[in-house]
């Protein structure tokens, strides 16, 4: 099985998507692969979703001589720090990932910023929408309540949602800046995806005072 897996890893390199790759088991008798894209492979995501483009790089594993199961995946722009074959199983056998990290904040004046990094792989995409990923703008607001809850100490729920805009789609792999302001008088949150010159979202998050 572990030359098989090396085999796999081999040929996909060789895909025009891919930057790099790792197979290992996502189950006992099932291999997946860890897959970091390129910036074609990553546009083909967004224009295909990610069934077709699974599906796709399983056609190319299998014109490569493989026809056990089909592979489980797991996408990435960049591959992870992978420190043993143990750390690729736990890769391939985690859920599909919710949410994501800062890559950097810093904060000034009482203003967070907090760079981010959509995730390839977020569980919302397959659903939001199956051939055109898009992050939902519920989830941008859920992301905003959560971080600003750690940061600053405000409630991870609001009774209300104010001016709310969403401009630009955020898809797989985009890098954007959320900005966090606190109005502890009037009890609000503002927020605001941006990246450079371009508005993804902004709105006011609003709770009473009893929260």
């Amino acid at each position: 099985m572990n030359a098989q897996l090396a085999n796999i890893a081999t040929h996909l390199r060789t895909h025009a998507w891919v930057d790099d790759a790792s197979c290992g088991h996502a189950e006992a008798d099932i291999p997946g692969a860890l897959l970091a894209l390129n910036r074609e492979g990553i546009d083909a995501l967004c224009r295909m979703g990610r069934e077709r483009f699974v599906h796709t790089l399983q056609e190319h594993v299998s014109a490569g001589g493989y026809d056990g199961s089909p592979l489980v995946w797991r996408l990435f722009d960049v591959m992870p720090d992978l420190a043993s074959t143990q750390h690729i199983d736990a890769l391939l056998q985690a859920p599909l990932p919710s949410d994501t990290l800062p890559l950097d904040e810093h904060q000034d004046d009482g203003v967070w910023t907090l760079a981010l990094r959509i995730p390839l792989d977020l569980i919302y995409f397959p659903g939001h929408f199956p051939q055109a990923p898009v992050l939902p703008g519920a989830v941008q607001v859920a992301w905003a309540l959560s971080f600003a809850s750690s940061l600053l100490g405000t409630p991870q729920r609001c009774h209300a949602m104010e001016a709310l805009k969403f401009q630009q789609l955020l898809r797989p792999g985009d890098r954007v800046d959320l900005t966090l302001r606190h109005d502890p008088i009037r009890h609000k949150l503002h927020f605001a995806y941006r990246h450079g010159d371009k508005a993804y979202s902004s709105g006011r998050l609003a709770w009473n005072a009893a929260s």
